[in-house]
């Protein structure tokens, strides 16, 4: 996505594609022209706009409130959440990984619709406070509706809605992650063309922002439901894999080693950026071999391996799942990381080699 970050929260970045603005306008305008016209008479067009910009902002701070719900039990059990896109169909949390169990994946979808639903009655109650016959009881009433609404969407069974998800989950206990997301991601199919139905069905009537908005809708359901397929695909492909299966072993070299020696006799056949190097004091520290070229050839003669040293911030352990490592690897932009086991080096992981694994796959089933 094309997206400006906007701020952290719960140490989660949210970012806003440009496409929101253009359901910004498309809301304000409708709101302004039509929802708020019809019943407040007799206001300026500079108030019906207000509001109109107003409730459309307040919209989205409710859907950036259902995608928070999402994240924040996602990272209670667990799982890292990179971050928060806010677009023209509403928002999406960046969720790295799949959930590892059925009741973790029904936790984290329906944390959503109850927040949305929690929204719908905090707005209800503020209407029943204020029973005015103004516009600003309008726009509680707005709020009311679009937060039920938005509850009450997602828990549609079509993945990866929010009650594709928990339907998934359901189905996930008897039949396993991967024919219980073949079976929701039909149903999020098959809601796609239902959508694509009514738009077409709209346009034909006349009602051609509506008619638009659900024809766009609904292929993006269906994309969404195919990619989502392909996405726990490759996460089952790798999370049957562990780091040891793939990593590459790594004999540490002495730190005396010049760098010359090590350029002619050890570089031309490594398959690594990073290597590990053993000190005097019996620590395993790391070259990276990019940063010989940063040495003038005459110096590399007189420097050791000592010289240029360093410890690694990262490393993961043999035993970790590869879905796992490789969601690390992406999050922390690392192109490789050493594998460390009760203070032993063991070897070096390369996403590239992830990415192959997943290459070849996706070969297979293209």
């Amino acid at each position: 996505m094309n997206a400006i970050p906007l701020f952290k929260i719960f140490g989660i970045q949210v970012y806003i594609d440009y496409s929101w603005f253009i359901a910004f306008t498309l809301i304000t305008l409708t709101l302004s022209q039509g929802f708020y016209p019809m019943l407040y008479k007799n206001l300026s067009q500079f108030e019906y706009i207000l509001a109109g910009a107003v409730s459309a902002i307040m919209l989205f701070l409710s859907v950036l409130l259902h995608e928070l719900s999402h994240s924040l039990v996602a990272i209670k059990h667990g799982i890292p959440v990179r971050d928060i896109y806010l677009f023209i169909f509403g928002g999406v949390a960046m969720i790295e990984q799949e959930p590892d169990s059925p009741s973790t994946e029904f936790k984290i979808a329906i944390a959503g619709p109850l927040m949305s639903f929690l929204l719908a009655l905090i707005f209800f109650t503020a209407v029943s406070l204020y029973p005015t016959d103004d516009i600003f009881n309008g726009f509680l009433n707005y709020m009311f509706m679009v937060n039920f609404a938005l509850g009450a969407f997602n828990l549609i069974p079509a993945f990866p809605l929010d009650g594709g998800r928990i339907l998934r989950s359901i189905l996930w206990k008897k039949y396993g992650i991967l024919k219980a997301t073949e079976v929701a991601s039909k149903f999020g199919k098959y809601f796609g063309f239902m959508l694509i139905a009514f738009g077409i069905y709209y346009l034909f009537n006349g009602n051609l922002i509506n008619g638009f908005w659900l024809i766009f809708l609904g292929i993006f359901i269906i994309k969404a439901s195919k990619d989502a397929l392909f996405n726990t695909k490759l996460a089952v492909l790798l999370s049957k894999l562990k780091v040891f299966n793939i990593m590459h072993t790594i004999n540490p070299l002495d730190e005396n080693l010049s760098i010359l020696d090590f350029s002619m006799f050890y570089r031309p056949y490594l398959r690594t950026f990073l290597y590990p190097v053993l000190t005097s004091d019996g620590r395993i520290l790391f070259i990276d071999t990019r940063d010989l070229d940063k040495i003038p050839y005459f110096k590399q003669e007189e420097m050791t391996l000592k010289d240029i040293v360093k410890p690694i911030k990262y490393y993961v352990l043999p035993e970790e799942r590869l879905s796992k490592a490789y969601n690390f690897l992406k999050r922390n932009k690392l192109e490789e990381i050493p594998v460390i086991d009760n203070d032993t080096f063991l070897g070096i992981l390369r996403k590239s080699d992830i990415e192959a694994i997943l290459n070849r796959f996706i070969h297979e089933v293209n």
